[in-house]
């Protein structure tokens, strides 16, 4: 099994698969709420638009009550339009979406029992997003909170940091970012991603790459689910982690059993299943 699909599997096992506080986690180079709202395909129909619905879902689907809404931390201060609130809430719709610009964020708005995620808008060096860098710190400074907030069960989306090397910074046990200047196709879903039901897009210019999960700041708990040029070696575009906690974003997974590899995939799209069955009965 390729390591980054090795890296998804050791995360479930070291959650379990039925722990019942555990978030999920996107993280994206894409900006797919721009091109939501702009370029060839916009809408929930286009590739952002289908890659964006997905993300949100995913997110949502670790908590104890998906059905709650998200919590999107946007601003039309800078593009003028309100790119990630438009799109996320013309896809889960509007009783679904809360949208707070970064400046009135606090640590009270990442109550698990408020919000089943947070999603943070693209950054403004894609070419016409919405957050700053200084935006971005904003949730930064609520890292603690987060982190309770993951423990919990609560999601994360993170859209394109550009060239921001703390673009994800919000995040426990931060994910770098090592920027790059990625194509606008030639993007392949791996076999985690099609697994999770995360599909890659194409046709849209896109604005930063990840490292491998174990190496340049990311985590070794995430796995890949979209990569430039070959589901197995290309460069990764989309990195996810299945039931995450900060202990298990801070631990590197110690090698597994063949059996354990070999299951690895089922295991995670097992758990989220469980997760989402689990959800709906408890709403």
């Amino acid at each position: 099994m390729h390591k980054s699909l090795m890296a998804g599997a050791m995360a479930v096992a070291l959650v379990g698969a039925d722990a019942a506080y555990a978030g999920n986690i996107v993280l994206t180079g894409h900006d797919n709420d721009y091109h939501w709202n702009f370029g060839a395909n916009p809408g929930n129909g286009g590739p952002a638009g289908l890659a964006l619905g997905a993300e949100l879902g995913f997110v949502r689907a670790g908590s104890t009550n998906s059905a709650l809404p998200v919590l999107v931390i946007d601003t039309s201060l800078h593009s003028g339009v309100l790119e990630l609130g438009n799109a996320a809430t013309s896809l889960l719709g509007a009783a679904n979406v809360v949208v707070k610009a970064p400046t009135a964020i606090t640590a009270a708005d990442f109550n698990p029992a408020t919000y089943s995620a947070f999603a943070v808008a693209s950054e403004v060096g894609c070419g016409g997003c919405d957050l700053t860098p200084a935006e971005v710190a904003l949730v930064t400074a609520q890292s603690a909170a987060i982190a309770d907030f993951l423990n919990a069960g609560g999601g994360i989306l993170g859209l394109t940091g550009d060239g921001d090397p703390l673009a994800y910074a919000y995040v426990p046990a931060s994910a770098s970012n090592p920027g790059g200047s990625p194509p606008s196709t030639g993007y392949v879903q791996t076999a985690l991603g099609a697994s999770l039901s995360l599909p890659p897009v194409n046709g849209n210019p896109t604005h930063n790459f990840f490292s491998e999960p174990g190496s340049g700041g990311l985590a070794a708990a995430y796995g890949v689910t979209e990569r430039l040029g070959s589901a197995t070696t290309g460069i990764p575009e989309t990195v996810a982690c299945v039931g995450c906690t900060t202990s298990v974003l801070v631990t590197a997974p110690e090698p597994g059993s063949l059996a354990l590899l070999g299951t690895g995939l089922l295991g995670l799209a097992a758990a989220l299943r469980r997760k989402r069955r689990s959800a709906r009965s408890a709403g």
